[in-house]
């Protein structure tokens, strides 16, 4: 009986095999990994790197993968090498600029914002295969500072200082923080609200709440330094700054007198940083404005009280001239009548002659 022909090269191509799949022999594909920004400003460009090490072995094809959707492939015994596989306008490849391990996206939009991953596959006889994948967001920044609101500029021990920090619009929401004297505040000074997104635009905007009591130790040399930080990823970020200032009680001995001319209604201004002889305590609901019309009030009653008194001594002394020629033409001896005869002088009287004959 015959034996069965022998084909060598079946023989050749399983020992092949069977040599590349023994321990500590293996050559072939390693080490894939990507470099994939994970942010990137909307209207940008973006290089997206896959780095490999494929040994001995021979280079079949690098494909690129944005979700589970192909969009450039690299296949070197091609010509040309490269493939582009985008049905819309929003992957636009450099092709110029792309070879087997590198793929440059050109004016980004955030509508690509997602998972991108490379896969690296061997050529015969291994056609080892590895893929990897990372994100990348496309991001809208703020147009302008994180807003500070509801904090005013000077604050007494045990007032609450309550106020919100709101970014601008952008995709996605600005990360808030607050900070008291450059020192990142705790939890329990913060509140979150919910993001505020802008339907038309899909843009989203954060707004974050500190509530806290104003303690001795918050006060450096009488002022207080309130900030609020914004981030998105490495790519932005913005902050601003409020002063606050310690509203304490002054008191300062003098003698000297406030001199209402300095107060003018129309001009701002607090009295007491022009007059020392008052203890003065600044609240919400008192005013310098308010001082001032007590002081004038007070000014103009001691006024009219001295114009008063001029003007009685002025009347007395009236009174006097009136009467005294009247008194000096009197007769005296007779100053019991009971009958007055006015003289012809406006300006006095005489007694009246009750007895005709004796005088």
């Amino acid at each position: 009986m015959p034996l069965p022909a022998i084909n060598l090269r079946n023989i050749f191509i399983l020992a092949a095999v069977y040599i590349a799949t023994l321990p500590g022999l293996t050559v072939g594909l390693r080490d894939v990994n990507v470099r994939i920004p994970s942010a990137v400003k909307r209207g940008d460009n973006a290089l997206l790197i896959c780095n490999y090490d494929i040994e001995n072995d021979t280079l079949y094809t690098v494909k690129w993968y944005r979700g589970r959707r192909e969009f450039y492939r690299y296949t070197p015994k091609e010509n040309p090498a490269w493939k582009i596989f985008t049905k819309t306008n929003e992957i636009d490849v450099e092709t110029t600029q792309s070879n087997a391990s590198h793929v440059l996206l050109r004016n980004v939009p955030t509508s690509i914002s997602g998972k991108f991953a490379c896969e690296v596959s061997a050529d015969a006889p291994t056609f080892d295969t590895s893929i990897v994948a990372a994100d990348m967001e496309v991001v809208e920044l703020p147009t302008q500072r994180p807003i500070i609101t509801g904090i005013h500029s000077r604050y007494r021990l045990g007032d609450i200082v309550n106020g919100n920090c709101s970014s601008d619009y952008s995709k996605p929401a600005a990360n808030l923080t607050w900070w008291i004297n450059d020192i990142q505040v705790p939890p329990n000074y913060l509140r979150i609200y919910e993001i505020q997104r802008h339907l038309a635009e899909h843009l989203e905007s954060a707004v974050l709440e500190i509530n806290f009591v104003v303690t001795v130790h918050h006060f450096i040399k009488g002022r207080l330094k309130l900030k609020c930080s914004a981030r998105i990823h490495d790519i932005y970020a913005q902050e601003s700054e409020k002063l606050l200032e310690e509203d304490r009680p002054r008191i300062l001995a003098s003698g000297r007198s406030p001199d209402m001319n300095m107060y003018p209604f129309d001009q701002p201004g607090d009295v007491d940083e022009h007059n020392e002889l008052f203890l003065t305590h600044k609240n919400a609901g008192s005013s310098a404005a308010g001082l001032r019309l007590a002081l004038v009030n007070v000014n103009w009653n001691w006024k009219w009280k001295w114009n008063l008194m001029q003007g009685n001594q002025l009347l007395t002394f009236l009174l006097l001239a009136l009467l005294w020629p009247a008194i000096w033409l009197c007769d005296w001896r007779h100053f019991g009548c009971t009958d007055w005869q006015w003289g012809r002088n406006l300006f006095w009287h005489s007694c009246c002659n009750a007895d005709e004959t004796e005088r």
